[in-house]
C-alpha cells in the first residue's frame, strides 16, 4: 500500500461539528463497468444496481454508496436516442438494443474514461481507498500515462470546514500560490495540460484574489468568478460549492447543466496514474493538505501574496521558475 500516510489538515471538523469527509473520482480505462463494480463489492461489500448500459450504483458498502459510469453525459443521459430519432431511427425498434449500446460504449471508451465515484469518506478513513487503487492496478486499469490521448484525472472533493467567505477566499488564495509548484511536483501530464480541463486562472483574476484589499461578500465573490471567464474547467473548480452556498444566484450565471451543488471544493488538477506503481492516493491528497495548511496560516498567506504580486510585476522572463523555487522553500519549511 501507500508509502506515506494521509496528512491531517488544520481543520478536521465541519461547520456542523462533524468529522470532515472527502470524495474522490477516478478516471481510467482498461476494465469493464462490470469488473469495476465487482472490485468494489469484493473490497467493501454492497449490492450492484445497474442503472443503464453506461452506469452502475453500488449500494450499501462499508464506506457508503459508489458510482461507476462511462464519463460521457451524452451516453449516460441517453441523449443519443433523441439525435437518432431526428434522423428517423428509433432505438426501441432495434432487434438487439443491448448490442447497439455495447458497441457505442466500446467506441466511446477509447477516448472517454470510465469513472469510479466514491462516497464521501471521513478524513480518518481515507486510507481504506488505497485498497481500491491497488486492486484497479492489479486488474490492469489504465490511467493518465497509458496513452498520450488519455487526459484522465483524479478529482478530490474535500468538504469545506467553514462557509465564511473569508475562509473560502483564503483557500483560493492558498491554491493560487501553490498551483505552479503542485503542477511541477505532481508532474501533471502533458495530455492534461494541453486539454482545457485544468486551465489556469487568468492573471488578472489571480491579481484580484491575491490583493489583500479584496474582501468580497459571497455574491460579489461569485460574480467576480464568472466575470473573469472561470468555468468548471479550472484546477480548483468553485461552481459546485457556489451552487451549494447560493444556488439561485449561481444558477443564473451558468450556461451548462453539468454542475451539481456540493459543500466541497472540487480539486481537478491531479493525474490518475493507476497503472504507475509509484503513484498513490495519499500523495495527491497531501498536496491538497498543503493548500489547507497555507490557507490556515494568515501571516504566510499575506506575505506570499504580496511577494507574488511584487515578483510578477518585476519579472519580464522566468517568473514561474522563480515562484516555484520560492514555494518549494515554503513547502520544505512548512510541509
Amino acid at each position: 500500500m501507500s508509502k506515506e500516510p494521509f496528512k491531517v489538515p488544520p481543520a478536521t471538523i465541519n461547520s456542523s461539528g462533524e468529522e470532515r469527509r472527502a470524495g474522490y473520482e477516478f478516471e481510467f480505462t482498461g476494465l469493464s463497468l462490470d469488473d469495476s463494480a465487482a472490485i468494489i463489492t469484493d473490497l467493501y461489500g454492497g449490492e450492484i444496481e445497474q442503472i443503464s448500459s453506461y452506469e452502475y450504483n453500488i449500494k450499501g458498502t462499508e464506506l457508503g454508496d459508489f458510482g461507476v459510469e462511462l464519463d460521457a453525459q451524452l451516453l449516460r443521459d441517453k441523449k443519443y436516442e433523441t439525435i437518432l430519432r431526428k434522423v428517423g431511427l428509433d432505438i426501441e425498434t432495434f432487434d438487439d438494443k443491448k448490442s447497439f449500446e455495447k458497441s457505442l460504449m466500446e467506441m466511446a471508451s477509447s477516448v472517454v474514461p470510465f469513472e469510479i465515484v466514491t462516497p464521501p469518506v471521513p478524513l480518518s478513513g481515507m486510507h481504506h481507498l488505497e485498497k481500491l487503487i491497488h486492486q484497479l492496478r492489479e486488474k490492469k486499469a489504465q490511467g493518465t500515462r497509458s496513452s498520450f490521448f488519455y487526459a484522465f484525472g483524479l478529482h478530490i472533493n474535500p468538504e469545506i470546514s467553514s462557509k465564511k467567505v473569508q475562509s473560502l477566499l483564503s483557500h483560493l488564495r492558498a491554491y493560487m500560490l501553490l498551483d505552479a509548484w503542485i503542477r511541477k511536483d505532481a508532474s501533471i501530464d502533458i495530455s492534461r495540460r494541453l486539454t482545457p480541463y485544468i486551465n489556469e486562472y487568468e492573471k488578472e483574476y489571480v491579481k484580484l484574489i491575491l490583493n489583500e484589499e479584496y474582501q468580497p461578500d459571497l455574491r460579489q465573490f461569485i460574480k467576480d468568478y464568472f466575470a473573469f471567464g472561470n468555468s468548471r474547467n479550472r484546477p480548483l473548480d468553485l461552481l459546485p460549492l457556489f451552487m451549494h452556498l447560493d444556488e439561485e444566484y449561481t444558477d443564473k450565471m451558468l450556461d451548462e447543466t453539468l454542475t451539481s451543488a456540493r459543500p466541497t471544493w472540487h480539486y481537478r488538477l491531479p493525474n490518475c496514474s493507476l497503472d504507475d506503481e509509484n503513484w498513490w492516493l495519499a500523495s495527491e491528497w497531501n498536496r491538497w493538505a498543503l493548500v489547507e495548511k497555507l490557507a490556515d496560516d494568515e501571516t504566510s498567506l499575506n506575505e506570499l501574496s504580496t511577494k507574488y504580486r511584487e515578483l510578477e510585476s518585476q519579472s519580464i522572463f522566468g517568473f514561474e521558475t522563480k515562484w516555484v523555487g520560492l514555494m518549494e522553500r515554503w513547502v520544505i519549511n512548512h510541509g
